[in-house]
């Protein structure tokens, strides 16, 4: 019988194909959920919502965001120590078929229970299919960047369907056919990926103790690990910073692009759920761009460090939530008067822009400084602070019930800009500390 696994397309290992379908399915799901998540809890019953509270619903959405980032952990440590990332990824997937599909079901009961199966899932599967991808090319094969940039469009082209499908779904027939639809999408990843599993080979399978470096896991930090390690813990704390604004998309800008938007265009009204697409639309439009002005600036010797990457990024987050601003004032407060979507848009599009300049530099860098046998356990660490940093967007959301939207954006907006602009102003002396060259 011939090794499948061994086989290509586009000059990449079929596995890879079979990983990029699956996680776009994984995705569609979870963010065609997101984006109508908080709109679900806090419309009215008479809507077919739940009829909460903002706060409540804010409340909620924080705690689920956090609790799946924070399952990373034991995810991760479960596909390690018992079954493997390739099993561990198939049973988050059963997992989180069973939670979409349950969220179509109305009672109070079936919701708390697929948010329950749908954090186990995407604990299991989110952490162990990227380690996968990079166990499909030999350690230094060239093609593992592009491998990943190709990964990294599945998740973008998933997000990007998932707002246009399940918020359509769920406008025009209701909530529970836009939960449905997210399960039929997940319900298709795991058809890719039980179909795809000649094209893995070895990928994922579950590893001795000498493979995985658990012997060494056991010598002690050098002097020079831990200093990587301080830095790799204070680039977390950028992260959390960054985050905290960036997530308020799937919550306050979420109600706020419901309730103070102006949708309607040419007799139609764009569905709320909608504008949850705009950052994966800008995100397959930009990131090339963004890469190639990177190499531009590598090959003039110019490029910046990691540190002073995330500084700007944190600054141009900053910058888009200005709009916001904007687009509160021009309602002047008037909760009858609405603003123009094009403010709203704008704004995505600088947060979009902060991403690419923060996210793809914040993981290359953190792996790049984790000692080689603590790199699980430090991505497992940044998955766990990227959900407190979610469930911390909740709670800065729900301080617009006390201050108004205007005071939360003028906030977020002039502490990220400030922040992130001390940090590119202290980057050089960061890396110095650290005994890291520019």
């Amino acid at each position: 019988m011939n090794d499948r696994s061994k086989e290509t397309f586009l000059g990449h290992p079929k596995g890879l194909f079979v990983l990029f379908f699956t996680e776009l399915w994984e995705r569609f799901s979870f963010y065609g959920m997101k984006a109508i998540l908080v709109l679900y809890m806090v419309a009215s019953v008479q809507d077919g919502g739940l009829g909460w509270s903002d706060a409540k619903g804010l409340a909620i959405l924080g705690y689920y965001q956090l609790l799946v980032y924070l399952m990373s952990v034991p995810g991760g440590f479960v596909a390690d120590k018992i079954l493997g990332q390739r099993k561990s990824v198939y049973l988050g997937g059963l997992l989180l078929c069973a939670g979409h599909f349950l969220m179509a079901y109305p009672p109070v009961w079936a919701f708390y229970g697929a948010l329950g199966l749908i954090i186990l899932g995407v604990g299991l599967l989110k952490p162990n299919i990227s380690t996968m991808v990079g166990e499909l090319y030999p350690d230094g094969d060239p093609r593992k960047d592009a491998g990943f940039t190709i990964f990294y469009m599945g998740i973008n082209v998933g997000a990007f369907a998932a707002g246009i499908a399940v918020g359509w779904l769920a406008y025009k027939y209701g909530w529970h056919w836009g939960f449905g639809l997210a399960g039929v999408g997940m319900l298709v990843g795991q058809a890719v990926y039980a179909y795809g599993q000649r094209y893995l080979g070895t990928a994922g399978q579950l590893k001795t103790k000498a493979e995985s470096g658990a012997v060494a896991e056991k010598q002690p930090l050098t002097a020079l690990e831990k200093r990587k390690i301080g830095l790799v813990l204070f680039s977390f704390f950028i992260v959390i910073i960054f985050w905290a604004a960036y997530e308020q998309a799937g919550g306050l800008l979420n109600l706020y692009t419901d309730r103070y938007t102006e949708r309607n265009v040419l007799g139609f009204e764009i569905p709320t759920a909608w504008f949850q697409s705009l950052n994966p639309l800008y995100i397959m439009i930009f990131a090339p761009a963004v890469a190639a002005f990177w190499v531009f600036l590598a090959k003039h010797k110019k490029e910046p460090s990691a540190i002073m990457k995330m500084g700007l990024g944190t600054v141009i987050l900053g910058i888009g939530f200005i709009f916001m601003v904007g687009a509160s004032l021009e309602r002047g407060g008037d909760e009858t008067v609405k603003s123009s979507a094009l403010w709203l848009c704008m704004a995505y599009f600088f947060n979009t822009i902060g991403e690419l300049a923060l996210s793809p530099v914040s993981l290359s860098f953190i792996t790049n400084m984790a000692p080689k046998r603590m790199t699980s356990q430090i991505m497992g660490w940044y998955f766990a602070v990227t959900g407190v940093a979610a469930w911390l967007a909740s709670k800065i959301g729900t301080l617009a019930d006390v201050l108004g939207e205007l005071s939360v954006f003028t906030l977020i907006a002039a502490f990220t800009i400030v922040l992130g602009a001390l940090l590119m102003i202290v980057a050089p002396k960061i890396n110095k500390i650290a005994n890291i060259s520019e």
